[in-house]
């Protein structure tokens, strides 16, 4: 009687035992490997990515384009924009640097003139020319006209740079924006038979239609 208690006791022992290593085993069905339970907790903590930071893509665009025009543009894959950001600004600013050199010309002949000029500043072949063609008034007054039109342009220029970051701002709000086919605007030939005992191709109306699906 002892012997048969101490057997049963015994085997239930190890099935109990062999319960709890089945518990902590994973079978592996891609590569027909055992993996116990200890060992994915370990490698899932070793391999858990790190937690990314928060991405504002309007501010990387409108950093990349203040440092650099149209950078911005590239970055929201604007790449269209590039030119024209760059054509705006060469064209202005050529026109603001344009009319300084022609203030300059003839803010040296009106000194020349005025006998204002300074000490080591001497004319070029184009001021002295413009001194011996225009009076001191004519002078002063192209003057005073190449310098409003540079102070023009200048400003011209910086609000140009600034609507460049502006619309890398927008275009990096709009980057993710999702418009569906479900949201479009269809523009069709519209024709319509006028109202005749016997419809007529020539009396019938033409025009176009507008068709909003949101």
């Amino acid at each position: 009687m002892p012997r048969r208690f101490l057997f049963l006791l015994g085997l239930l022992t190890l099935l109990a035992f062999q319960k709890t290593e089945a518990q902590n085993v994973v079978f592996d069905t891609v590569g027909n490997t055992i993996i116990t339970a200890d060992t994915v907790v370990k490698e899932t903590k070793a391999t858990k990515p790190a937690k990314a930071k928060k991405f504002n893509r309007p501010t990387k665009a409108a950093i990349m384009s203040a440092c650099l025009p149209g950078l911005g543009q590239i970055y929201n894959r604007k790449w269209w924009k590039v030119p024209i950001v760059y054509a705006g600004l060469g064209g202005i600013g050529y026109l603001s640097y344009s009319n300084y050199s022609e203030y300059r010309s003839y803010l040296h002949a009106y000194e020349f003139k005025t006998g204002d000029l300074p000490d080591g500043v001497t004319l070029n072949e184009y001021e002295a020319a413009l001194a011996s063609r225009y009076a001191e008034g004519q002078l002063q007054t192209y003057k005073e006209s190449y310098r409003r039109d540079f102070e023009l342009y200048t400003i011209l220029t910086v609000a140009w740079y600034g609507l460049n970051i502006i619309d890398a701002i927008v275009d990096g709000h709009l980057y993710t924006y999702d418009i569906s086919d479900d949201l479009s605007l269809n523009v069709d030939p519209y024709l319509k038979p006028t109202e005749t005992p016997v419809p007529m191709p020539q009396y019938a109306q033409l025009g176009v239609s507008f068709k909003l699906n949101f």
